[in-house]
Formats: C-alpha cells, structure tokens, sequence
C-alpha cells in the first residue's frame, strides 16, 4: 500500500460514494473501485460496508481513516518544510483570535506585511474552545486567546496583563473609579460566547468574591453589537481595555475600578511537537520581542 492509495481510500470516505470520489480525483470509477478491493485484499479485511451506492465505514476501515489522514498531513507538512526552506517568507499564515485580542494583531499584521509582501493572511475569529480546536486540526498556525489555558498540546506565549473595565452608556452619567458593589443591580451585558469559557467564569467569581452575581440580561458574542447596545443604555459590561482601541467610543464611557483584581492576559499559542512554518515562527517572535521590550522598560522604570 503507498501513499495514493491512502489518499484514494480517504477520498471515498470523505465522499461518501466511489462515484464522488473518482469525479473528485478525476479518474474513472473502474480503477478507483479496484484500488479498494487491493487495499482490502493486502489488508485482509472489508474497510466498508456497501449499503446501495453509499459507502459506511466499518470498525477497520475507521482505524485506516484515523491513521490515513494523519500520515497524508504529515507527509505534506514534511513536503512543505522542505521546500520553504529554499523560498523564503511566502505563503499563507492562518491565524485564529479572540475578538478581545483583536488590538494585539493589527500591527503586527501591518508589519509582516510589509516586510513579505508575498504573504497572504486568514483570520479566524472564535472563543478558546473554537480556536483550539482549529489548531488541532490544522485549519490555523497559531491563535490568540484569553489565559488561562491549561492544555498539554500546546506551547504558548503570555502577553502583557491589561486591566479590566467597566463599560457604559455615556448618557448614564456614571464617575469611576467605580466599585463592583456599586453593579448589583445594573443590567449586564456577558460578551462571551457561552457560559463555560475560562475569561466569563473569572469575570463572574470576581463579582461572587464581591458579594453577588451579576444581573445578566443578554448574552452576545459580537464586540461591535455589545458596544451598540450600551450605547443605546440596554446595560454595561466588564471587557479587558484594549479590546476597545480599535471601536468608536462616542456614546460610552469607560471606567476603571477601585476594587477589581482581576485582569486579561492575552496568549498566543501552537500546537507542540508539530511543525511550524517560517510564516508562524516569525509572527510568534514579533510578540516574543515586544514583550521583551515591554519588560526592559518597566525594569527601566523601577
């Protein structure tokens, strides 16, 4: 068995029907149908079972697609390292992010761009479960997410804490610093996506730890929507400051608190033991070098 087979075998998986699958690899069906029956001649086992025209897996056959898929990545990862090495920063980076870390690539983008003209980009917007996930199948290179994040199949990167604030409408007229006991009873907006992502369950201890639970009236997982409605006075909400540099503040006003301890840390992460392109490897070090400075300057400052 070599790697075509392989590759035709997880085709008519992936289709669903011989048909499909020669179409899809651009062969005639005849051929196609008897480089399955090799392959389950050589292995000595049926890899599906044939209910009409559609194609179901059996127990063996998903073990051979598990392992397939694997070695076909592999084998065109080993094929795109080799020859990047010869052509320089070119390609596509893909890259997943959290719409509170959106601020932390803008320029860096900008100045990749600059300096490799060549290079495409694809941005990936999602929560930590979403993106992680991604990473994991390799539909992005990298991705920035809130921490914590306490999982064994990436490496990571932590980037310099900003505080939380609070959010709201400006015609509230509303002075910070502000208290958290002071939101009891004020309607709040959850940005996050669901109830389960790490950054809500820190946001709702800190109120806990104050004495209560927020009175959540709406939950909305787009950043420009949340703004748009505190601004029209539905509510407020709690995000990290610099989510909000690249949004039109008219209509709201940002405060800090006086007794808020938490704070958002941004992570960038990639998937351990697998290899990573030019492309991502210098995206990571544009941040691994500003946080360098960032440190420099504040053992400068003390």
């Amino acid at each position: 068995m070599d790697l075509r087979q392989l590759k035709y075998f997880v085709t008519i998986v992936e289709e669903g029907q011989i048909t499909k699958a020669a179409k899809k690899l651009h062969m005639a069906q005849p051929p196609l149908s008897y480089q399955l029956k090799l392959i389950e001649s050589e292995l000595g086992c049926q890899l599906f079972d044939r209910n009409g025209r559609n194609m179901i897996l059996t127990e063996s056959g998903s073990i051979l697609y598990k392992k397939a898929k694997s070695l076909l990545a592999n084998f065109e990862e080993t094929i795109f390292e080799v020859k990047e090495v010869g052509k320089g920063i070119k390609g596509l980076l893909s890259i997943g992010v959290d719409q509170t870390c959106q601020n932390y690539i803008t320029d860096k983008i900008v100045s990749m761009n600059n300096e490799y003209p060549d290079l495409r980009f694809k941005l990936n917007e999602g929560d930590t479960f979403a993106l992680t996930e991604s990473l994991d199948r390799k539909e992005i290179d990298v991705a920035i997410i809130q921490h914590p994040i306490e999982d064994e199949r990436f490496d990571s990167l932590i980037l310099p804490a900003e505080q939380y604030v609070l959010v709201t409408p400006e015609k509230w007229q509303l002075d910070g610093p502000i208290e958290m006991k002071s939101l009891k009873d004020i309607p709040f907006l959850s940005f996050y996506r669901h109830r389960k992502c790490n950054t809500y369950k820190i946001i709702i201890d800190e109120f806990r730890r104050h004495g209560f639970t927020p009175n959540i009236i709406c939950d909305c997982i787009d950043l420009a929507m949340i703004v748009t409605l505190i601004k029209e006075g539905l509510g407020v909400t709690i995000l990290p400051r610099n989510s909000l540099d690249k949004l039109s503040t008219n209509g709201i006003k940002i405060l800090e608190f006086v007794d808020c301890n938490i704070q958002s840390q941004a992570t960038i992460i990639w998937p351990k033991n697998r290899y990573l392109s030019k492309n991502a490897r210098n995206f990571i070090s544009m941040f691994n070098n500003a946080t360098t400075a960032d440190m420099e300057k504040d053992i400068v400052t003390l």
